[in-house]
């Protein structure tokens, strides 16, 4: 039953606006992407130009230029060493494929992560021709089998207890495989070109947000629901 008409129909009106501007929001019109479609394309841009960490990984990978090691490395997926240890050799390190699934690899800490880093940063910029060159692989399957590598050499690293090389390998699977991998295919806007067009989006938010909030605020006190305060039980 409804309790009060005016509410009622306010909250009414303004759920039914609602709903017309949120499929506008996610419909496409056309061939063009739905406003969402294009909202989310820009905060992946913005994304991806905050996640560019290589040039900080080529600095840290200079401190492991002189650190040498040994270590057979247990890719833990099918068919994987085989690559691995291509990749591997292809930049000048020592790797074996055991016939196990694993891959021995003899190489220097640095230089190794200043190959992966480049080869993520070329994929990063779009550049994934050069990695099918090299490799004849894909740019997402040379970063895949890189981030294999060194996702096993932290385990490894973490077991030696040896925190400082186990913490900068973490660093270029997370901070850079990673992000290149994700980020392939999709452009990169810095957010201070941007900034107008944020603020426009995330006050258009906190707008729609509050606007369908009163929507459903005056529907149900039209049909008189609302939050009441219990009442206080009075000792026998």
């Amino acid at each position: 039953m409804i309790r009060n008409r005016q509410k009622f129909f306010m909250g009414l009106v303004g759920l039914l606006i609602f709903l017309i501007g949120l499929s506008l929001w996610v419909i496409p019109l056309g061939d063009r992407k739905s406003g969402l479609g294009w909202a989310d394309t820009l905060f992946n841009e913005l994304a991806k130009d905050s996640a560019y960490a290589i040039p900080l990984a080529l600095k840290r990978a200079e401190k492991f230029r002189g650190l040498i090691f040994d270590l057979a490395i247990d890719p833990r997926s099918p068919g994987a060493d085989t690559w691995v240890a291509k990749i591997a050799a292809t930049n000048g390190m020592s790797a074996l494929a055991l016939g196990d699934g694993r891959v021995q690899v003899n190489a220097n800490l640095g230089r190794m992560s200043l190959a992966a880093s480049k080869d993520a940063d070329l994929l990063f910029k779009g550049q994934e021709k050069a990695l099918r060159d090299k490799y004849g692989l894909s740019g997402k399957e040379v970063i895949y089998y890189w981030w294999v590598l060194f996702e096993d050499l932290t385990r490894s690293y973490i077991q030696l207890k040896r925190p400082s090389e186990a913490d900068f390998t973490k660093f270029v699977t997370t901070r850079v495989l990673e992000p290149s991998y994700n980020f392939a295919g999709i452009e990169s806007r810095s957010i201070s070109q941007n900034i107008g067009t944020v603020v426009l989006l995330l006050a258009f938010y906190v707008f729609y947000t509050v606007w369908y909030g009163f929507s459903i605020l005056f529907l149900f006190e039209g049909l008189g629901i609302g939050a009441t305060k219990a009442a206080e039980k009075k000792e026998a």
